[in-house]
């Protein structure tokens, strides 16, 4: 492998030194939080504003997203490492699904390396996971009192679509404004992208079984924008 680049090194401190405050603030906010888990699972989509920093797709993908597939894994409660199932991350993790964020980091890992040339729509495709399902959950849970399926309620959706179309609207102003200028993007055709996508997200994420939408959500929105060639 060739050695890493300036942007790839930067990269690799950005992802893993965010990444660790996020989990760090998890832990410090625990009881003041009903749950620390979803602060972690919205926080970490802040993620796709270090994509760019990097030069290499096996960089990006291998060293910055893999591995935390095994550290979450080793991080469930069904971990035989006690140390992790004890750590701040593992406290994380046996809050919700045991495997929860192992699937958050697989499909994080699947949309960087097949999406490294295309990072607006990896991100889009990630923060309708981290973002907006995140909020729909915590929304819905909280506040949800319209349901129209068994585990899901209309407030729910709403803060589903709302998250989403935000996301979209910022990281099209971050990618084609902030950081390539090459891009003309004009708002109204922006504002109406974002309300599409914040649509079909809301209603990927309304028939997604709640076991694997971290895994369901991005990849078909990963998929479904590359074909667009978005």
């Amino acid at each position: 492998m060739a050695l890493l680049t300036q942007g790839d090194v930067v990269g690799l401190l950005g992802v893993y030194g965010y990444v660790s405050l996020v989990v760090l603030l998890s832990w410090a906010l625990r009881h003041r939080v009903s749950n620390a888990r979803k602060l972690v699972h919205i926080l970490t989509g802040g993620i796709v504003f270090f994509w760019w920093m990097f030069d290499t797709q096996i960089v990006m993908a291998g060293l910055a997203a893999l591995p935390f597939v095994p550290i979450l894994l080793l991080a469930t409660p069904r971990s035989p490492i006690r140390a992790l199932r004890e750590s701040p991350l593992g406290a994380r993790s046996s809050e919700g699904h045991p495997y929860g964020l192992v699937l958050y980091a697989i499909s994080w890992t699947i949309v960087a390396y097949f999406l490294f040339f295309d990072l607006f729509a990896a991100s889009v495709a990630v923060a309708a996971m981290s973002f907006g399902d995140g909020m729909g959950e915590l929304i819905g849970r909280r506040f949800g009192r319209v349901r129209y399926m068994p585990h899901r309620t209309l407030e729910g959706s709403v803060a589903v679509f709302v998250a989403v179309v935000a996301s979209v609207m910022v990281l099209s102003w971050f990618y084609f404004g902030y950081i390539d200028y090459s891009y003309g993007t004009q708002p109204a055709l922006v504002a109406l992208f974002a309300v599409a996508i914040g649509g079909f997200a809301s209603i990927l994420e309304a028939i997604s079984p709640g076991s694997i939408d971290n895994l369901v959500i991005p990849l078909v929105i990963a998929g479904f924008l590359h074909m667009l060639g978005a």
